[in-house]
């Protein structure tokens, strides 16, 4: 760290490698998911305005880490600066420390308020003894009912071995054919993903359309450096988060899709994979990290 990044506050280093990235705060809070009051904050030096001591340190980590500096080594140069707190623990996903109102409740002290948190275990707890007594019944009612019809089936005549023989190998015949069935149907669907096609619509770097697209298509996004995406699916957002470097994600599309919008609020390092075969979006090596993707399902 040189000796003008000593003298600058932990707030304005922080903004000015921001700057240099060329992001906004609102791109930061994107790609952060930190609310943008905090981030404000964190520029201006006003620690008290975030929600806790703790998450000072958890914020200002991942805000280094999004404009590529040590969020620990930016931590321990300003350690002097910063609030004191019980842990020096520092978590790697901000989504997981953010607070919410389920965690600001307090909990309840009066005999009442303890039932009422216990309830819906108890219901829980009431619902699994009915069903498995329910079990049990249906159980010991089969037992019997096989037991009567064993002893019936002695006082009836033999069934002819010419017909049983017959019987046998019809079924067995029509179980064959259902696997058979079953296996073309499966080498079908796997001979489908394997002749899948992605291309760019025309000489756009930003449209795709894959062609013999499969019932349900898994996608795999993988992070080199830490880096924010997320993958929506005919308009509703299927799953979004940050990865942490060389982190990765599973996606499953749903069934009939026939649009996918991938956001990457890292984009360079950011790499896809749709049924085993690599998505290369980036055919041109655009340098732009924040970017948006649209791929069409044929």
């Amino acid at each position: 760290m040189s000796e003008n990044e000593e003298k600058l506050t932990i707030g304005a280093q922080l903004k000015a490698a921001r700057t240099t990235k060329g992001l906004t705060i609102d791109d930061l809070q994107q790609i952060t998911k930190i609310q943008k009051r905090y981030l404000i904050a964190i520029e201006d030096d006003q620690f008290d305005q975030l929600p806790g001591d703790f998450y000072v340190r958890a914020f200002i980590r991942q805000y280094a880490d999004t404009v590529d500096l040590d969020g620990n080594e930016l931590l321990e140069a300003h350690r002097d600066e910063l609030p004191k707190t019980e842990s020096e623990a520092i978590v790697k996903n901000v989504d997981d420390v953010q607070p919410t109102r389920a965690s600001s409740r307090e909990q309840p002290t009066s005999p009442a308020g303890r039932v009422r948190n216990y309830l819906p275990t108890i219901i829980v707890t009431g619902i699994v003894v009915v069903i498995l007594l329910f079990i049990w019944f249906m159980a010991v009612k089969t037992h019997a009912g096989a037991g009567s019809a064993t002893s019936s089936s002695s006082s009836t005549t033999e069934v002819s071995s010419s017909k049983a023989t017959s019987s046998s190998k019809i079924a067995s015949s029509k179980a064959a054919a259902s696997s058979s069935s079953a296996a073309k149907a499966s080498s079908a669907k796997k001979s489908k993903a394997n002749q899948q096609t992605i291309k760019a619509d025309g000489s756009s770097d930003t449209a795709y359309t894959m062609t013999n697209g499969i019932d349900k298509n898994k996608v795999t996004v993988k992070a080199a450096k830490a880096a924010w995406m997320s993958v929506t699916t005919d308009g509703t957002q299927t799953w979004q988060g940050t990865l942490t470097a060389n982190g990765t994600h599973d996606v499953t599309l749903p069934s009939g899709a026939k649009t996918v919008k991938f956001q990457f609020g890292n984009a360079t390092s950011t790499t896809v994979t749709i049924n085993g075969k690599k998505f290369d979006f980036n055919p041109n090596n655009s340098s732009s990290q924040v970017r948006t993707i649209t791929l069409t399902i044929k």
